[in-house]
């Protein structure tokens, strides 16, 4: 099942958020197991089935990343997260220097005004990545997603790692 389909939205990437959740509630309440309690375990169990698929397309369609790689795979395109960093050896040499900032922020107990910094740099890398695989969608140069996917997913892995190291931090001192 394409969930564009299921979710009555035009195949393109950018979708219209509103419209989307509008129509998932739509199909919730129209295929909601607790609505076929009655009913045949036959029945219940299709209902169910078409609940999960329907959660699933929403939870796909919704997420920015997920959604992009939902889209390529029906254009054609078999994108894994785990193996996509791996083939983009010289941008994770360009940004390596990062994590070596992240070091240096741990070594300095998260001075705030470097902390700051390097969040704001992380976040000004995921929104430019994000445009340029909405403009590249735009124009149907999937080869060229796939790339700027990877260099998002590193952007949004470094930007958990500090999330969660500062966590850590904040609890030792604490």
């Amino acid at each position: 099942m394409n969930y564009f389909t299921l979710f009555d939205l035009p195949r393109k990437f950018n979708i219209d958020k509103k419209l989307l959740s509008q129509n998932f509630y739509k199909l919730q309440l129209k295929f909601h197991p607790d609505l076929f309690i009655n009913d045949s375990e036959s029945k219940k169990k299709i209902i169910l089935e078409k609940s999960i698929q329907i959660n699933k397309g929403y939870k796909t369609l919704k997420n920015f990343l997920n959604r992009a790689i939902y889209f390529l795979c029906l254009n054609g395109y078999e994108v894994k997260k785990e193996t996509l960093l791996l083939k983009n050896n010289d941008f994770l040499i360009r940004y390596f220097s990062l994590y070596e900032q992240l070091d240096n922020l741990k070594e300095n107990n998260f001075n705030k005004k470097e902390l700051n910094n390097l969040e704001q740099i992380i976040q000004k890398k995921i929104i430019y990545c994000k445009k340029k695989i909405e403009l590249e969608f735009e124009k149907t140069r999937y080869k060229k997603v796939i790339k700027i996917i990877s260099e998002l997913l590193f952007f949004e892995k470094i930007k958990d790692v500090l999330k969660k190291e500062y966590n850590i931090y904040l609890r030792q001192i604490n």
